[in-house]
């Protein structure tokens, strides 16, 4: 496995971005990069990449707002909001609607190709990240 590598991965934050990247091509565009996995902290939109050893930890978007989370956990809702993230891709849009949901975090495990959904009692939902 490569080094986790800061440069690329910053690199992969703007352009992403600027370009409105689908999320297939931003978990390769990673996965490149050496991330082998990353964590996300929903109420703070928290990010931080992980690889080989090191961790790179992504600042959230200018002007964010601590999302409020709903005390019961949806599978349901969650993959629902991945459905509608899939036609149109807005990530603000999408922690807006998995936040009703339950999910308090998620984690995507490059090696296994997936996103873990976690509710605050540890329940989870898992989607499967298509290749790109």
């Amino acid at each position: 496995m490569a080094r986790l590598n800061s440069k690329s991965v910053e690199e992969i934050f703007a352009t992403s971005k600027q370009e409105k990247w689908a999320y297939p091509k931003i978990f390769e565009g990673l996965k490149d990069a050496g991330a082998e996995y990353y964590d996300t902290a929903i109420a703070t939109r928290g990010i931080e990449y992980h690889g080989s050893g090191d961790a790179i930890p992504e600042s959230p978007p200018p002007r964010f707002t601590r999302l409020k989370r709903s005390a019961s956990f949806d599978a349901r809702g969650v993959k629902l909001a991945i459905e509608r993230n899939k036609s149109k891709p807005d990530y603000m849009v999408f922690l807006e609607q998995i936040v009703p949901a339950g999910v308090v975090r998620y984690r995507v495990d490059r090696s296994a190709r997936e996103v873990r959904y976690f509710g605050a009692a540890g329940q989870a939902y898992v989607e499967k990240v298509p290749p790109f």
